[in-house]
């Protein structure tokens, strides 16, 4: 048994073990509970943050010492949540070594977090160009990168026709047209400097990733269970992209890139709620198993 084979058996028998016990209609209704709890959880969650970050002021506090603490907050959520799969389901499988990976990305990006509000809370100082925060998050692309073509060669490197990858790359390559157009306007080549440079390739590195990310939702579309993970990490990767480019255009522009971090945040909400489906249907829970087995034998 190769592995896909053995990750869809592993789902297809918990879920066949709920479905004997429980039936079919309410093993659905399980997940239709899940996701509304994902909603009700999540929406409330992005107005929290969303709030407090554009109404800091009313409170007498600073707006991107705000939205410092807000990122830390919900970057280091997601770290959690990744670190606590990667103990979970180990270092087993393509799930265990790029899930294992995932979470090496995002515990550098919660660092550029973590190092981005201590310069601007504590130290009280502008970050500079290409600092350290601006490396760590560039880094930390790697891993994202490792995890997503991983994923990409094991879901779709022989289900997605070669003409669906043109049609995803050329919207994708209209999309960065427009964005790099829109980021550069106006400037001339003397005035593009590093951190011009670093707001390109934020945008490149956030496309690319895109496009394989696109692909998986694409031929994972139809999944119950699956197309939920890269759905949010789809949304994720969206928002991603035009957080970084209203962050870009606010350095190169001179303008408050606090703004971003509106997006930022919901970025790494997105990206709990693709830890969060992941870690409750497609780790296998022995004694969930056992339970449920329990009670049918009784």
């Amino acid at each position: 048994m190769n592995y896909t084979q053995s990750l869809f058996f592993t789902v297809e028998v918990e879920r066949m073990m709920i479905c004997r016990s429980r039936g079919w209609n309410d093993e659905v209704s399980e997940v239709n509970r899940i996701r509304i709890k994902i909603v009700a959880t999540f929406v409330p969650l992005l107005a929290l943050t969303t709030s407090l970050i554009l109404y800091a002021n009313s409170l007498g506090l600073k707006n991107n010492h705000v939205s410092d603490l807000v990122l830390m907050v919900v970057s280091g959520a997601a770290c959690f949540y990744a670190i606590m799969i990667v103990l979970r389901q180990k270092f087993d499988g393509v799930n265990g070594i790029s899930y294992a990976v995932f979470a090496s990305g995002l515990l550098l990006w919660f660092a550029a977090e973590f190092s981005w509000g201590y310069y601007e809370i504590v130290l009280g100082e502008d970050i500079p160009s290409m600092g350290i925060a601006d490396m760590l998050w560039l880094v930390g692309y790697g891993p994202f990168i490792y995890y997503v073509l991983r994923l990409y060669r094991f879901y779709c490197s022989k289900q997605v026709e070669k003409r669906t990858m043109a049609i995803i790359g050329m919207l994708i390559g209209m999309l960065g047209i427009f964005m790099i157009n829109s980021l550069l306007n106006g400037l001339s080549m003397d005035e593009m400097d590093s951190a011009t440079a670093v707001a390109v390739t934020y945008i490149l590195l956030d496309l690319f990733l895109l496009t394989f990310i696109l692909a998986i939702l694409w031929t994972l579309w139809n999944g119950k269970l699956a197309s939920v993970t890269f759905f949010f990490l789809t949304s994720s990767l969206l928002i991603g992209t035009v957080a970084d480019m209203i962050y870009g255009y606010a350095i190169i522009h001179e303008k408050e890139p606090w703004v971003a971090d509106i997006f930022f945040s919901a970025q790494y909400i997105c990206i709990v709620g693709a830890l969060f489906w992941h870690n409750r249907f497609f780790i296998f829970n022995k004694d969930r198993m056992i339970r449920e087995w329990q009670k049918e034998n009784k």
